[in-house]
């Protein structure tokens, strides 16, 4: 069985092994240490670099990729650390040259957008018991002090493998044509200015609306679609949002302002950075559902969504508290 090492991946909370595919992700012996000098989410500017952090155990046998796009020799690991990238916030990836060469890939966590699909998954709380390394359940783990235990967040890589498992079927290849908008969704939550995130935010939902019509619309009709229409229709497809002609007008706002920058390199004075945060963080939502999860709204983006498709602005909207438990 072949081994690679693997690069930035980062096991959640108390695991230590993943099995997703059939592929066996084991986190190095110094996974401490290593994560300790990748990037991490802290306001200390870090210069940083890649770190191994894991290796995988390669079935003998290996199923083709489903997120082929022009490379049809490419692996089911590539879909794996594909999910896994967009999943961790991290930039995950095989070691598969020889010798040294330099690593062009963006070591920097994906901190500014993704993280309401990141809470889409649904993962497991339970424990480790120190003395014995037993995994139990909370209920189990009443009567316990807590200090004898550690807190484990496991159903990771199951929940990692039915999002391949889904995306993987013929039915869902044939609806979204292969799925090229989440190469697109990858560099939307890729760390980079706002302005960037919103465009190909923006192209995503062109690409659904092409996709989703192009049985019965030329590409021609397709192209000449108003960017307005085209939005309008994600929101009610994806969102169950039918827009009355007030809320219409305000989503010509949105592209207005997408226009501006296009051609102009300028956000107009109407749409400013929280209105393009609501947008991405939609786009979040839509995707959760693409992938067949239930979306998180921790961030509120539905809130934002409703209050701007009413009054054009989002800023001042109140946030609402979540629980714990809600957000993690």
């Amino acid at each position: 069985m072949e081994n690679k090492s693997i690069y930035n991946l980062e096991f959640p909370t108390g695991v230590r092994q993943l099995n997703i595919c059939n592929y066996v992700f084991d986190a190095v012996s110094n996974y401490d240490e290593a994560y300790g000098l990748m990037p991490n989410y802290s306001v200390t500017q870090i210069t940083g670099s890649h770190q191994i952090t894991a290796t995988v155990s390669i079935p003998d046998t290996e199923a083709k990729a489903t997120l082929i796009f022009e490379n049809a020799a490419l692996t089911k690991l590539h879909d794996i650390l594909f999910f896994l990238s967009i999943f961790t916030g991290r930039n995950v990836f095989a070691k598969d040259w020889n010798g040294e060469e330099p690593i062009i890939e963006d070591y920097r966590p994906h901190t500014a957008f993704g993280g309401q699909l990141r809470l889409s998954i649904n993962l497991n709380s339970k424990f480790k018991v120190k003395a014995t390394g037993e995994i139990i359940d909370p209920e189990t783990a009443n009567g316990i002090p807590i200090w004898d235990m550690e807190w484990v967040s496991s159903g990771f890589d199951a929940a990692i493998e039915k999002v391949i498992e889904h995306v993987s079927t013929n039915k869902w290849r044939d609806i979204y044509d292969d799925g090229y908008f989440l190469i697109l969704y990858r560099d939307m939550i890729r760390w980079q200015i706002i302005e960037k995130s919103f465009l190909t935010a923006w192209t995503i939902w062109e690409s659904l609306f092409s996709i989703e019509n192009r049985e019965w619309l030329s590409d021609k009709d397709l192209k000449d679609t108003k960017s307005e229409v085209k939005i309008s229709y994600v929101l009610y497809k994806y969102l169950g949002i039918s827009l009355n002609n007030k809320q219409r007008n305000n989503v010509r706002l949105l592209v207005n302002a997408r226009n501006r920058l296009v051609h102009f390199g300028k956000m107009s004075t109407a749409v400013k950075t929280p209105e393009m945060k609501m947008f991405i963080q939609t786009t979040d939502q839509i995707i959760a559902i693409i992938l067949g999860l239930v979306p998180n709204n921790t961030l509120n983006s539905r809130e934002h969504l409703n209050t701007f498709l009413n009054t054009g602005r989002i800023e001042g909207t109140k946030l609402r508290l979540v629980s714990r438990n809600e957000a993690f």
